[in-house]
């Protein structure tokens, strides 16, 4: 309920900002999709004392796109403002809303992207982010996650695999007696699982050095699969 009421002051401050009639449009502090929403470009950059600003609605109907003019370098500004979402608010960046890549911003124009988890598990939060030399461009939308192929980031380190595993119970992962019993060794690289990266650790028996089990560990989440060495097959465990 809380993060639902945040939502709905956030949706509506911004149509309160964005209800001027005829008046001068003033850009809004939030961007807001349904549920979802993250600080605008004007929130997190200060811009060009005598920036211009407008806001469009697409074919749609219902995407907005924010633009803002009369910058002294939009290239620049739009670099802040992805650094800004990367850093403080867990954004991914790229310079494609579907595939991600690497944004040029030496570029005099170009486009970038963010994107965030959504409140439904089943969509992403983007941010589609376009400059030009003095103008800078934002349209925000709700897209399905099955259709990104963003690729997924290695958070977890070789070192936090193996301590993960080591305060599993050796019940949980097929294994009797204590954990002190076993070394816990890692593989160096990436395996994939049905399109997931995965860490692969093997587990030894300390007392005789002797190969127990394999596993997959899901990135960035940490899901733990057996791993048969024989068949190449991986069941969950859980």
């Amino acid at each position: 309920m809380k993060r639902m009421t945040k939502a709905a002051a956030l949706l509506l401050a911004a149509l309160l900002t964005a209800c001027g009639g005829s008046e001068k449009q003033e850009p809004p502090q939030v961007y807001v999709v349904g549920e979802d929403s993250l600080p605008s470009l004007n929130a997190l950059v200060t811009l060009d004392e005598g920036f211009q600003f407008q806001q469009s609605v697409g074919e749609d109907g219902e995407t907005i796109t924010y633009v803002y003019s009369g910058l002294s370098d939009g290239a620049g500004t739009a670099q802040a403002y992805t650094e800004a979402l990367e850093t403080d608010y867990e954004c991914q960046i790229g310079a494609d809303a579907q595939t991600g890549g690497t944004a040029d911003f030496t570029a005099a124009s170009g486009q970038a992207a963010a994107i965030r988890s959504a409140t439904d598990p089943a969509q992403t939060f983007v941010l589609s982010i376009q400059w030009e030399e003095s103008s800078c461009s934002v349209t925000p939308s709700l897209v399905q996650t099955a259709d990104l192929s963003w690729p997924q980031p290695d958070t977890v380190t070789l070192e936090e695999a193996v301590a993960y595993v080591k305060s599993l119970s050796p019940a949980y992962l097929g294994l009797t007696g204590s954990m002190d019993d076993y070394n816990v060794i890692p593989q160096d690289g990436i395996v994939m699982l049905d399109d997931r990266p995965c860490l692969c650790v093997n587990v030894y028996l300390a007392q005789t050095h002797q190969i127990q089990h394999s596993y997959l560990l899901t990135l960035p989440d940490l899901q733990v699969y057996l791993l048969d060495r024989t068949t190449g097959e991986a069941s969950p465990l859980g």
